[in-house]
């Protein structure tokens, strides 16, 4: 007969019905970067040296276990940040993602880890006495519970007798991993869990009696039942029966995280003294000469495994003599569960065949299903004994339990999933991606980041713009103010093909967003004239460096053309300080008017300019109507732009004059992002043309320097990261996604960028990346590839960047 082993608990505390103690305590989840095999050993040193620790106490209970990710809450929590004029249309908006994430997703789980440490009693001393003496009931509870009588109290010197052992344990953890000592209520989750696997998952709540309750059928050889009032599901419990000799790069605690299904992990281990340890390798030499005799016998050749088997016990005993390595006798099983019983068997037909694959032996044991249910109860005692295995720290260690694959964040709106893992996809993986634009700069624990800046980048045509808008539209739900620049002129045109008359039914919400939008469209046409001009929109000295930058990039001034730069600073201060409505125009009237011929055919060349095309944009006689952006989301585009190619320097006069339109616009931005009494948002389409001048890179830096103390977030859009691979840069970039690198010097770039490890793998990753792949490094400094992925059809009609093809990429295709 089984009895359960939990008598009472306290805090994070078990006291057993035999007067043991185990303490249990939930892990920092560690994450390694894609492909970071440094970063991996970092973590292995760390299991290596926890598990020599540990050696300490009698005996260890790992535990993963799946949470299932709750949806609805999630989507309610981040539908309580909604505030606005798009409130309503974000709550919207948040339900069908709900209704969608809930099929597509319903088997999403977050691993969490947990390890339990059974505790050292301090025995009864005189102090310990004295100390209780004055509390009879304390004390007589105490003895009644040494002669047998059971009771569901634990006082204050049961508690006692463990706290310095407790201490010492979770001193030790948090040294090599970082814990945190459970709750009562997760320790109640833990327990309830055994018991409704496969079900709906218990809060935390309940007594000891409800947490336990379930009827259990092991009728079906294999399988455990598990039958609620309202419920049933089926468990299979699979154990190790054999490791290989080298668990090197096994990783058996964390492949199994990209499956499309839970899978639960127990394992304990059990210390004890050197001498059995030395008894245990002697036990194993036996065997190797008792196969030694029997090869003679049969005359045979040695066989290789074994004899390196040989080496590596004469190595552990040297260490287990002279440096106390202890060995950790292991009992481990996995524990797949579903809604039938049939669901299971394939689940745990998969879980074997690719720990076989693995060299790793696991088996589903027909007779012991319900002795390995009990065994994963917290604080049981191992009574499957059959399934021990014998492993060292490192052994050990080599499982990366604590290595989770978590991205992004835990409260956001739906971004994609992490395809990390080789052979995923975004209709395999079921890792989901949130990601919440207005955390970072709260500085949150753990965070390596505290900067709401964003930089996306990536050739043309690999989703950087699909990305954006995503971003863009779920923002604007928060309340967020946006002025978004758009030198490609197509977000506008983009946005209005999408809306078809049939939206007027099936997408109002979508219509009514699109349309309320500020497109602030501007020409060469002689209405827009002035709008960008830094006299009219700036003031002071900062109006002054602006109209100064302008007119000299215009100007394409050689350095021994001192004249003309002292020229046009006069011109620029002139106009400033004698004119109430100063402008470009007046300062090129002024250059007009010098004696000095070169600055007047300075001022000739700038009035020429100024005068025609895109570049009237920027001068006027200081008395233009400003651009208004009293809406919440304003898009600044400008018709016509002629822009050089990534990283080429301007080669004609129409993008000299694109990349001298960047400069004022810009600054335009920059306004618009120091007003600090509402959370903005500043988007920089084609970024990298600012950092070709000098003005521009100055005011990027600027922005981001002081993003966070103004409530902005700066989004930087661009072709390359080159630009912003500077330490001064980078650090204040919170959120990083990178797409398809063109060369292998590029994703060096990328890699550095990024902060990954520099190897053959990532390289050939990032050159490898499709269309909507990328690899981000978020608020938490964690990297990972996700694949992005919109959830409403209105969306991605509306942010797909292509041209039609007029069916050409069908009538290619089927020839394929």
């Amino acid at each position: 007969m089984l009895q359960f082993p939990i008598q009472s608990y306290k805090e994070n505390v078990i006291y057993t019905h035999e007067m043991e103690a185990w303490s249990y305590y939930r892990l920092h989840e560690n994450t390694v970067g894609v492909n970071e095999q440094e970063a991996e050993n970092h973590l292995v040193n760390r299991l290596q040296r926890l598990a020599w620790q540990f050696a300490a106490f009698e005996e260890i209970d790992y535990k993963i276990i799946p949470i299932p990710v709750d949806i609805d809450k999630r989507m309610d929590r981040l539908q309580q940040q909604y505030e606005g004029n798009y409130a309503e249309i974000g709550r919207y908006y948040a339900e069908r993602a709900k209704e969608i994430l809930r099929e597509e997703a319903k088997h999403v789980v977050d691993y969490k880890f947990f390890v339990g440490v059974k505790l050292k009693r301090r025995e009864l001393d005189e102090n310990i006495i004295h100390t209780f003496s004055s509390s009879f009931k304390s004390m007589n509870r105490y003895l009644q519970k040494l002669a047998g009588f059971s009771g569901h109290e634990v006082d204050d010197l049961t508690v006692s007798l463990f706290k310095e052992s407790e201490e010492d344990a979770f001193t030790i953890l948090n040294n090599y991993l970082g814990a945190y000592r459970v709750k009562e209520k997760e320790l109640r989750y833990i327990i309830r869990h055994q018991f409704v696997r496969g079900q709906e998952q218990p809060n935390g709540d309940g007594s000891m009696y409800s947490l336990t309750e379930g009827i259990l059928d092991p009728g079906k050889a294999g399988y455990v039942q598990i039958k609620q009032l309202d419920d049933e599901s089926w468990c299979a419990f699979l154990p190790v029966s054999e490791f290989p000799i080298d668990l090197t790069y096994k990783e058996w605690a964390y492949f199994f995280q990209s499956y499309d299904f839970p899978v639960e992990v127990n394992m304990r281990t059990i210390y004890k003294k050197k001498k059995d340890d030395e008894n245990q390798t002697n036990t194993i030499k036996k065997r190797f000469r008792d196969q030694d005799a029997q090869l003679i016998e049969a005359n045979e050749d040695d066989d290789s495994l074994i004899n390196t088997g040989r080496e590596l016990l004469h190595d552990l005993e040297n260490q287990i003599k002279n440096q106390g390595k202890p060995l950790l006798r292991t009992h481990f099983h996995f524990v797949v569960y579903g809604g039938t019983r049939e669901e299971v068997r394939k689940r745990a037909r998969r879980l074997k065949i690719d720990f076989k694959d693995q060299q790793i032996e696991i088996v589903q044991p027909l007779a012991d299903q319900l002795l390995l249910f009990h065994q994963s109860i917290p604080a049981a005692k191992i009574i499957a004994e059959d399934w021990e295995q014998i492993l060292t720290p490192e052994s050990f260690a080599e499982s990366l339990f604590s290595l989770t694959r978590k991205i992004g964040n835990t409260v956001g709106f739906y971004l994609g999933k992490n395809i990390s893992h080789a052979g995923e996809s975004v209709t395999s993986s079921q890792s989901l991606v949130f990601y919440h634009p207005f955390l970072a700069h709260l500085g949150l624990k753990g965070s390596k980041y505290s900067s709401p800046h964003v930089t996306i980048s990536g050739p043309t045509g690999m989703g950087k713009s699909y990305l954006l808008k995503d971003i863009l539209l779920n923002s604007v739900f928060f309340g967020a103010k946006v002025l978004m620049t758009d030198p490609k002129d197509e977000v506008e045109k983009k946005f209005k093909e999408a809306l078809t008359p049939e939206m007027e039914y099936t997408a109002p919400f979508f219509k009514e967003l699109i349309e309320s939008f500020n497109y602030i469209t501007l020409s060469s046409e002689k209405k827009d004239a002035g709008k960008l001009d830094p006299l009219t929109f700036l003031e002071g000295e900062e109006a002054q460096d602006a109209a100064v930058g302008v007119l000299e990039y215009l100007s394409e001034l050689q350095s021994n053309e001192r004249n003309v730069k002292t020229a046009i600073y006069k011109g620029v201060r002139h106009i400033m300080q004698q004119d109430q409505k100063p402008g470009l125009l007046k300062v090129v009237r002024y250059l007009q008017s010098s004696d000095d011929q070169d600055v007047k055919n300075v001022g000739d060349l700038l009035y020429e300019i100024g005068t025609n095309g895109v570049a009237k944009l920027m001068f006027s006689e200081g008395n233009v109507e400003g651009i208004s952006l009293s809406e919440q989301v304003n898009i600044l585009q400008i018709q016509n732009l002629n822009l050089p190619d990534e990283g080429e320097k301007a080669a004609t006069r129409d993008e000299h004059i694109a990349v001298a339109l960047m400069q004022p616009l810009a600054k335009f931005a920059t306004k618009f992002a120091r007003d600090d009494s509402v959370v903005k948002l500043t988007i920089f389409e084609e970024a990298w043309m600012l950092m070709n001048t000098g003005a521009g890179d100055r005011l990027i830096n600027e922005l981001l320097r002081t993003g966070r103390s103004l409530r902005s977030a700066v989004y930087i859009i661009t072709q390359s990261t080159y630009e912003y691979n500077k330490p001064q840069i980078k650090e204040n970039i919170g959120t990083k996604f990178a797409f398809k690198a063109k060369t292998t010097e590029e994703a060096a770039n990328i890699i550095e960028f990024l902060g990954m490890e520099d190897n053959k793998a990532n390289r050939d990753m990032l050159k490898n990346l499709t269309e909507g792949q990328c690899i981000v490094e978020d608020m938490y400094g964690r990297t990972a590839k996700i694949q992005t992925d919109v959830l409403f059809d209105e969306w991605i009609s509306a942010f797909n960047t292509k041209e039609n093809d007029r069916g050409r990429a069908e009538t290619e295709e089927a020839f394929i």
